[in-house]
């Protein structure tokens, strides 16, 4: 069977970090707007469409969390205004928005009349001074979205928008760090990538193939054939195989070059990795087959337990990557 390389990987030991709550003055408590039902929507509207994302959020000390929530909830009402929106106008007007509105939080006062979303964004952007870069960068690419011709488009599409959000729950964290901004640009990039892959099947069967252009023609892969009977050929898992190489490799790479040498703290922002990884290994063991039916299941138990590992760790690396076996 085809492995990922490289295969041998070194372990990256670090002492448990413990994390503090930040403590809130009583000036920036008088500057909060959201509420407790604010922040429950955007808890379920990140458990309900990025539920692995939700479940490394819960190692988040509690104000980074409910950031981490806003953030990612902003992310979902952006994916989905193709989806609940029918004209070209409308959607452009949604963006608009989104777009003025967030915007609107860092140069306007009044906070009346807001979405729950920018409610609890406005609260991190209070507390933790989160930089407008990565909220306008993520609303631009998302609104935006251009045509990946190549892998190194769609990675520079990760660098745009989950990385932005990676880069903004650092912030919540109180880390501004060149090695965890590094980890968070690659770790953004591999999710991206694993999030192309786990929706081909989906994507195929409503006429959509996400992957490069470049990779399509390198592979020999006829599109139109696979929207006619979406289903796995060697051509195709060949494919499949260089693009989850790309995004398994920075993982690695993150675990061993960055995560030592980022602060302890900034750990939390990072651990939405895990999941990532331990996916690609499920994509592995199914021979980079993306319509094998048990890529499709989410075991919570055991991403929890891997999460709990990686935090006490410091870092997801384990002496089953170093082996070689089935």
């Amino acid at each position: 069977m085809r492995k990922f390389t490289p295969l041998a990987l070194r372990l990256c030991t670090a002492h448990r970090s413990a994390f503090s709550v930040r403590t809130i003055t009583s000036t920036q408590s008088k500057a909060l707007v959201s509420t407790r039902d604010d922040i429950e929507y955007c808890r379920r509207l990140v458990h309900k469409h990025d539920y692995e994302t939700y479940l490394s959020s819960l190692f988040s000390p509690r104000y980074a969390r409910e950031a981490l929530w806003g953030l990612r909830a902003l992310n979902i009402e952006l994916l989905t205004i193709p989806t609940h929106t029918r004209t070209p106008s409308a959607i452009s007007m949604r963006y608009a928005f989104w777009h003025n509105t967030i915007m609107g939080l860092y140069t306007q006062p009044q906070t009346q009349n807001l979405p729950p979303v920018a409610r609890v964004l406005h609260d991190a952007i209070q507390r933790s001074k989160i930089s407008r870069t990565w909220l306008r960068r993520l609303i631009s690419e998302r609104q935006t979205s251009t045509a990946i011709n190549t892998l190194d488009d769609l990675q520079k599409h990760g660098e745009r928008t989950i990385a932005c959000l990676i880069h903004a729950h650092l912030e919540s964290l109180d880390v501004r760090n060149m090695h965890a901004d590094n980890a968070a640009r690659a770790i953004g990039v591999s999710s991206t990538i694993s999030h192309m892959l786990r929706s081909m099947p989906e994507q195929l069967a409503h006429g959509r193939c996400d992957l490069p252009r470049d990779i399509l023609a390198k592979h020999n892969i006829n599109v139109q054939e696979l929207y006619k009977a979406p289903k796995n050929t060697p051509e195709l898992q060949n494919a499949v195989y260089e693009v989850a190489t790309t995004a398994y490799t920075k993982l690695c790479g993150v675990a061993e070059l960055h995560i030592p040498n980022s602060p302890r703290q900034a750990l939390p922002a990072l651990l939405v990795a895990v999941p990532v990884k331990m996916w690609l290994e499920r994509l592995e063991h199914a021979n980079f087959d993306v319509f094998d039916p048990r890529l499709r299941q989410t075991h919570a138990v055991h991403v929890m337990w891997q999460l709990w590992k990686a935090r006490r760790k410091g870092t997801w690396l384990d002496v089953s990557n170093q082996q070689t076996g089935n």
